[in-house]
């Protein structure tokens, strides 16, 4: 249900912290659905735990019941800013850092290199 992407992982791995996990949480519910944020914390007794690239995400059960496919992202952008991005697969994004398959292509060098399924709208990686 969660993926991090690879450069995603590399800063959660960075922040970590012995003792501590990574916790996410429901942060807000509005019209456009569900909002999330992360943060470094206790592991609390009946959490939900997912697992990706190496990196466990710590969930109460009751925030993770709204939780659909999620993907967890690491920006670096002169524009943007830094900082994670945390998102569904219907969500818009644009953009070689956006995309979830970031880890498998060289969208820098050579776009061919993707080696994942853009479907039918595209993962909004720029490739398709």
């Amino acid at each position: 249900m969660i993926e991090i992407t690879a450069a995603a992982a590399n800063m959660i791995k960075q922040g970590l912290v012995e003792g501590k996990v990574v916790r996410m949480f429901l942060a807000a519910i509005d019209s456009s659905g569900a909002s999330y944020g992360l943060g470094i914390g206790e592991a609390e007794e009946g959490d939900k735990v997912f697992e990706s690239r190496g990196v466990k995400v710590y969930m109460s059960a009751k925030d993770a019941e709204l939780l659909g496919e999620t993907i967890i992202d690491y920006i670096d952008d002169e524009e943007m800013g830094t900082g994670f991005i945390i998102r569904g697969p219907e969500d818009e994004v644009d953009g070689c850092t956006s995309c979830a398959n970031a880890g498998t292509c060289d969208h820098d060098h050579d776009h061919d290199s993707c080696d994942h399924d853009h479907g039918h709208e595209g993962c909004g990686c720029g490739c398709s």
